[in-house]
């Protein structure tokens, strides 16, 4: 049994097998479409391929946070298995589920005193998200102790760069981060914004491309001017455009750079829609030139 604990959401966009194969806990979002409301299983109640092709016949989902009752049972039973308790969550300037963890912290810690918990604010999603909890469980994995392990994950969230184009505006206006007149003009023109996580863990919009091709081929070179070392794998999570997200693999596997895709996950891919193309990684600076 590992000393602590590592806790997160579903939100970092990974497979069931992910988190039972490294003892990972996870507080699954939920989401409503269609009359159902299913929490997030890693794509197996509703495919990630079924969900998106409802998003594209004009179903609109409603996303809700994870549920203090689960913060509860997750951190419970790992105190009193002996753990510490390292939970890394969703930005905090995209969800209220982070909230939910500090206050089941606030709740136990008070009944454990001699165990710890540790609340990071990952200020990530998706693929940059996983990152810093991937790092987290390397860490934990080879012996760090969890007051290590968290000053490393606080220190480097600001250096996780997430890079996010999308094929249709209409998903961006409807959650408010595009005016109806931006989205019109912008999908006439053909225009495909390129989006990026600020120090606050919000989402902001950086640079307008035209052009599907032209986006991708803007992901690859910001992403191969802006890492920190050649030799970390690119995090590419796509909604549903599989072949655009190989599509920018190969071209950073040109330049000798590795990547890893997935998909994007239910609640994340309600807000951003089919056609979603992210590269996250270890970078400087978040914010765009």
């Amino acid at each position: 049994m590992y000393p602590f604990a590592l806790i997160t959401d579903s939100t970092i966009d990974e497979t069931a097998a992910y988190f039972s194969q490294n003892d990972i806990g996870c507080a699954p979002l939920a989401f409503t479409i269609d009359g159902r409301t299913i929490e997030e299983d890693c794509g197996q109640t509703v495919s990630f391929h079924q969900f998106y092709d409802l998003l594209r016949e004009g179903k609109l989902p409603v996303t809700s946070q994870a549920k203090l009752e689960t913060f509860l049972t997750l951190f419970r039973t790992a105190l009193e298995a002996g753990q510490d308790v390292l939970y890394i969550g969703f930005s905090s300037g995209l969800s209220g589920t982070f909230h939910a963890g500090c206050m089941a912290r606030d709740e136990l810690a008070p009944l454990f005193p001699a165990r710890k918990i540790i609340c990071i604010d990952s200020l990530s999603a998706t693929g940059g998200e996983y990152l810093l909890v991937d790092k987290a469980r390397e860490m934990r994995d080879s012996g760090c102790t969890i007051e290590v392990t968290a000053a490393a994950v606080e220190q480097m969230r600001l250096h996780v760069i997430h890079l996010i184009t999308v094929n249709d505006l209409g998903h961006l206006h409807r959650g408010g981060r595009l005016s109806k007149t931006s989205a019109v003009v912008g999908g006439l023109l053909g225009i495909k914004p390129v989006i990026w996580v600020d120090n606050a863990g919000k989402l902001d919009v950086g640079c307008k491309i035209r052009g599907r091709q032209k986006s991708i081929s803007y992901l690859a070179e910001r992403t191969l001017r802006e890492m920190t070392d050649r030799n970390q794998v690119v995090r590419i999570c796509h909604g549903d455009c599989l072949e655009d997200a190989r599509q920018l693999a190969a071209l950073l596997d040109a330049h000798g750079v590795r990547s890893d895709i997935r998909y994007i996950g239910t609640v994340i891919g309600s807000h951003t829609g089919p056609g979603v193309l992210t590269a996250f990684f270890f970078g400087g600076d978040r914010k765009p030139e």
